[in-house]
C-alpha cells in the first residue's frame, strides 16, 4: 500500500514539474491541461485523478515554493542568545524572498502573476507570524519595547518583499536596513 502511495505522489509531483516547466515557457493563461499532459505523454483522465482544475496546480506549485522558502526562512535558528537568532531570522528571511523571487522571475512576455499572488501572499504570512512570534519574545525578554508587534513585522516584511521585488538594493543592504529600523524602535 506504501508504495502506491509513494508512486502516486511520484506522479502527482511529476504533474507539478510539467506544469511549473510549461507555465515558465508559456505563461499559466496560454498553457492548457491538454498541453500538460501532452509534455507528459499521459490521458487527460490522469491529470484529474490528481487535480481538479488547473487552479490546484497552481496550488500545489505554490506550496512547493512556500516548503522551500519556509525551510530557508527557519533554518539556522538555533542560536541561544535572542539578538543572533534575530539577525539569522532577518537573514534568511531576505535570502528567503531573494530565492522565491528568482524562481517567479520569468522573460518578460510570460505571466506567472496567478502563481506571484499565491506564492507571496502565502510566504508574506508566515514571515510576518514568525518575525511577530521573535518581537514577542525579545519584548518579553526585555530585549525590545515595541507596542504592537505584528504591524511592526506587517511593515518590515512588506518592505523586504518589496526592495527584493525591485531588484535594486542587495541582500546585505536590505538585512541592515531592517536590522537598523528594528534596532531603533525596539529602544523607545
Amino acid at each position: 500500500m506504501q508504495e502506491n502511495r509513494d508512486g502516486g505522489e511520484e506522479r502527482r509531483n511529476e504533474f507539478v514539474d510539467a506544469a511549473e516547466k510549461l507555465f515558465r515557457e508559456n505563461g499559466i493563461v496560454d498553457t492548457t491541461i491538454s498541453s500538460i499532459v501532452k509534455e507528459m505523454n499521459v490521458a487527460k483522465g490522469l491529470f484529474y485523478y490528481y487535480f481538479k482544475s488547473k487552479d490546484d496546480v497552481i496550488d500545489a506549485i505554490s506550496e512547493k515554493y512556500n516548503e522551500v522558502f519556509n525551510e530557508m526562512m527557519n533554518a539556522s535558528m538555533d542560536h541561544s542568545d535572542y539578538p543572533s537568532r534575530l539577525r539569522q531570522f532577518v537573514s534568511n528571511t531576505v535570502a528567503s524572498f531573494r530565492d522565491l523571487d528568482n524562481k517567479l522571475s520569468t522573460a518578460e512576455d510570460v505571466d506567472l502573476s496567478q502563481l506571484s499572488m499565491r506564492s507571496i501572499e502565502e510566504a508574506k504570512a508566515n514571515a510576518i507570524d514568525a518575525l511577530t512570534a521573535l518581537f514577542e519574545e525579545g519584548n518579553e525578554k526585555d530585549e525590545l519595547m515595541l507596542v504592537h508587534p505584528k504591524y511592526y513585522a506587517d511593515i518590515l516584511i512588506s518592505g523586504v518583499i518589496e526592495l527584493v521585488s525591485q531588484k535594486e538594493a542587495e541582500d546585505d543592504e536590505i538585512k541592515e536596513i531592517i536590522l537598523d529600523l528594528i534596532e531603533r524602535a525596539g529602544k523607545d
